[in-house]
């Protein structure tokens, strides 16, 4: 693999990430406002969310991150997980929570984190490493810059937000919406509380459910094209962890026969404001008008709950259509998806539908 970065400022050392994750946090929001100035954001760097992220690692050398002394100046995350593909189990990362400070773009810092994280990727043998990167970004100019000098990288596909909102007032504190966009959240009635189906009830998830949660999600690896495939230990950590990661359930006739699952992020604009991210959803067997009252359930929960809106992403392995019946909407953000394939026996280009997380 050929190694295509500037050299790194004499004064930056690029090592394990320390595990200051308030020091972080504070990185992250300066570099955020530096890039997107008075435009909302979410915390993707809360550090309750990071000790849910990073605590399933065992080997922390998957942080990395690079520092001017004591200060931290970029980090990168490398998170281990399995995947089908064709029928087989693979072993994955997904990098994300990429960050630099403004002083340091344009200077190869975020290119030498990146490919230290290669370097460790291929050490530990994973086949492929799964990377998102906004649309319209220079970070995406690097993956063709990388690309072009001899890196296994593939574009996978494109994914759009959608989005419901719940609160049409506290989302426009937040972002500063213009009159036009709210005018048109108000024309599709994507700001009308949702009612109560009360045929559909979602109860919160127990620890007894997690084989049949093991079963809903699993099912997907025989179904789409890139599935994450799960272990107990790991899906258990996942589907509940306090004040960050909940789901809810779907049971009829003494069984589990659905769940969402979900985490809250907190979106930083003119004021802050908590959203759901959805991460993991799967009801198979439903009908169309039980899939319906489902989401309009999770809705009226999630408005309980004190959530302003609620987003997920266009990753094609689930219909769509019972989320726009819901008052979804597409919203302007897309990120491209991108793999650095180590294994020379797999591609995975121009894959159609996923299923994994987005951070």
């Amino acid at each position: 693999m050929a190694l295509v970065g500037m050299p790194v400022p004499s004064e930056i050392s690029i090592e394990v990430f320390r595990g200051d994750l308030n020091a972080l946090e504070k990185m992250a929001h300066t570099s955020w406002r530096d890039e997107y100035g008075i435009s909302s954001f979410p915390n993707l760097y809360q550090p309750e969310y990071l000790r849910f992220l990073f605590s399933p690692i065992q080997d922390k050398k998957h942080l990395i991150a690079a520092y001017k002394g004591n200060e931290i100046v970029s980090f990168l995350a490398n998170l281990p997980r399995k995947f089908c593909f064709k029928g087989q189990i693979y072993r994955a990362v997904l990098s994300g929570l990429l960050v630099t400070r403004k002083q340091y773009l344009r200077q190869g810092l975020a290119q030498a984190v990146i490919e230290k994280a290669l370097v460790l990727n291929e050490e530990e043998k994973y086949d492929f490493a799964l990377i998102y990167m906004e649309t319209g970004h220079r970070s995406n100019l690097l993956m063709e810059k990388m690309r072009k000098a001899g890196h296994p990288l593939e574009w996978m596909k494109r994914m759009y937000v959608i989005a419901r909102v719940l609160d049409l007032d506290g989302v426009e504190a937040s972002e500063e919406m213009k009159f036009w966009e709210k005018m048109a959240i108000k024309c599709i009635g994507a700001n009308r509380l949702p009612k109560k189906q009360y045929f559909v009830s979602l109860r919160d998830y127990r620890k007894e459910d997690l084989p049949a949660a093991l079963s809903l999600l699993n099912q997907y690896c025989q179904k789409i094209s890139l599935a994450r495939y799960w272990e107990k230990e790991e899906l258990e950590w996942e589907l509940d962890y306090p004040d960050v990661s909940k789901t809810l359930i779907y049971e009829k006739d003494g069984q589990v026969k659905g769940l969402i699952n979900y985490v809250y992020h907190e979106h930083i604009g003119a004021s802050t404001k908590r959203w759901a991210w959805i991460n993991h959803l799967s009801y198979p067997g439903l009908s169309r008008k039980e899939r319906g009252a489902f989401i309009n359930t999770f809705l009226s929960r999630m408005h309980d709950e004190g959530c302003v809106g609620v987003i997920d992403w266009t990753k094609n392995y689930l219909s769509l259509g019972t989320f726009f019946r819901n008052r979804f909407f597409p919203y302007f953000r897309a990120v491209n998806m991108f793999s650095w394939t180590f294994n020379s026996n797999i591609s995975l280009k121009n894959i159609r539908d996923c299923n994994e997380v987005q951070i």
